[in-house]
């Protein structure tokens, strides 16, 4: 794995992402990431108010925390906040592990899940974090929230320094030379999943090139099938593909997002920015998309693939489980699946990876060391690993392994591996407003409408007069 640019990727990867996603659709998949989402936010589609307080009345031996008090009878309780901790099984495990290992440090303390679907989370905690209620140990999402000054500096803990090389990187859960939020696993931001068995029908090998992927496509359409399917009802899916082909093409220009921020390049004048509308103009031409890719979302789009009419979804790392869902509740044939990033024309790839769900401590918690004993036995193999196994994410620590129900993760790993990985892209550098319009002209596109690079002179427009709105990555 190369690393290269790393800076915010949060903001981008997850909360565009992986939030839009979980707010779009209740098929969330094994991983649903987040609100993202069947897609990287975990969950939150279907996932209830729960604030009871469960107590702690177990005993589970905390072998991998480190520096751990000796169990006292103090009590009390703690709060935990999160917006994704829903009745999937290893949701379920995951709280049970963390309550009974908790009891052993802390017998008579009680743990309360303040538990808020999707969106409405945030909003929350940026109220309580303004009234001081904020819960004392919390999940979170979003590198200003890590820079806030709302959350403790976690840097002396015994976990930082387990943390892998990406890990230490990630803007999400460090700012300004400090940590203050782990990691709970690392999430690439999409890539192409594929049907194997119409792979191998057709003799179709994972594509390395722009160019092998447009071959593969050819063959499955003469087979018959939709080479890909599309759900761009669902904006951030279009963002999802769009930005992920343009990352890869980026490699030879990795200044690009900062040159067009700084004025040196025009958005609509740019040929590397100009290629990928090609790409997808050539696709449309070629009738490589499902003629409804436009009016249809994300869920149907998975259902699409799921059902084997399509070969090819372009999806985040929920996918897996969320293709095994839609296989069962739909009654389809079961099949495999399999991972491939989009490179560019000459087999160059790059890839985004940053954490999805990160978990800080309340600056102003008055359970300061309880609240850190807390954070750290959750870093421990036995309870981490299932989790990042669900949530369909890589490792974030060097000492902890996560074996997956679906080998396609594997691949996953192979392929981020393989890639320059970045933390930042182009759009990081662009307001909201110039992403939406490269979006709309994208959709143009998907929708039968030749590319008109002028069209991208919105995009311009509104960089120049938002650019005051956009938080630059580190360099």
């Amino acid at each position: 794995m190369k690393l290269k640019g790393w800076s915010a990727l949060a903001s981008v990867l997850l909360l565009t992402t992986v939030m839009s996603a979980c707010g779009s659709n209740n098929n969330d998949g094994g991983n649903s990431a987040g609100t993202n989402n069947g897609a990287a936010n975990n969950g939150a589609a279907n996932a209830g108010t729960n604030d009871g307080a469960a107590t702690n009345d177990g005993a589970a031996t905390n072998d991998g925390a480190t520096n751990a008090p000796a169990a006292n009878d103090k009590e009390f309780t703690i709060r935990v906040g999160a917006w994704f901790l829903d009745e999937r099984p290893y949701m379920v495990q995951f709280k049970k592990d963390v309550e009974e290992a908790y009891a052993k440090l802390y017998p008579k303390a009680k743990i309360q899940w303040d538990v808020v679907l999707g969106a409405t989370y945030f909003d929350k905690l940026k109220a309580q974090f303004a009234s001081g209620s904020a819960p004392d140990v919390i999940f979170y999402q979003g590198a200003d929230i890590a820079a806030s000054g709302n959350l403790a500096d976690l840097s002396g803990e015994p976990w930082v320094n387990r943390l892998t090389d990406g890990a230490k990187k990630d803007m999400q859960t460090h700012s300004g030379g400090k940590t203050y939020g782990v990691p709970m696993g690392l999430s690439i931001g999409g890539g192409v999943w594929y049907n194997k068995k119409i792979f191998s029908d057709l003799s179709i090998t994972p594509p390395k090139t722009a160019q092998e992927l447009f071959d593969a496509a050819d063959k499955i359409k003469a087979s018959g099938k939709t080479p890909i399917t599309l759900g761009f009802k669902d904006q951030w899916t279009a963002q999802m593909f769009f930005t992920n082909w343009l990352n890869s093409y980026t490699i030879d220009n990795p200044t690009l997002g900062k040159d067009v921020y700084d004025g040196k390049v025009k958005i609509a004048d740019d040929a590397t920015i100009q290629k990928v509308y090609t790409n997808f103009e050539q696709m449309k031409e070629k009738g490589y998309f499902n003629k409804n890719a436009i009016s249809i979302d994300w869920p149907q789009s998975g259902q699409m693939f799921a059902s084997g009419e399509a070969a090819m979804i372009v999806q985040g790392p929920w996918m897996p489980g969320a293709n095994v869902d839609n296989i069962t509740k739909g009654g389809f044939d079961k099949f495999d699946i399999g991972f491939f990033p989009l490179a560019s024309d000459d087999g160059k790839v790059a890839m985004t990876l940053g954490s999805n769900e990160a978990l800080g401590v309340n600056a102003k918690t008055e359970l300061m060391q309880e609240s850190k004993d807390l954070v750290n036995l959750i870093t421990t193999s036995d309870i981490i690993s299932p989790f990042m196994a669900g949530d369909g994410a890589l490792t974030s620590f060097t000492d902890v392994s996560v074996t997956y129900a679906d080998p396609a993760m594997n691949e996953v790993q192979a392929a981020v591996d393989g890639s320059t990985v970045l933390t930042s892209q182009f759009i990081s550098y662009l307001p909201a407003s110039a992403v939406t319009n490269m979006l709309d002209s994208l959709t143009k596109v998907v929708s039968g409408v030749k590319f008109n690079p002028g069209d991208l002179k919105a995009a311009q427009s509104s960089l120049e007069k938002d650019k005051a709105t956009v938080v630059l990555p580190a360099e």
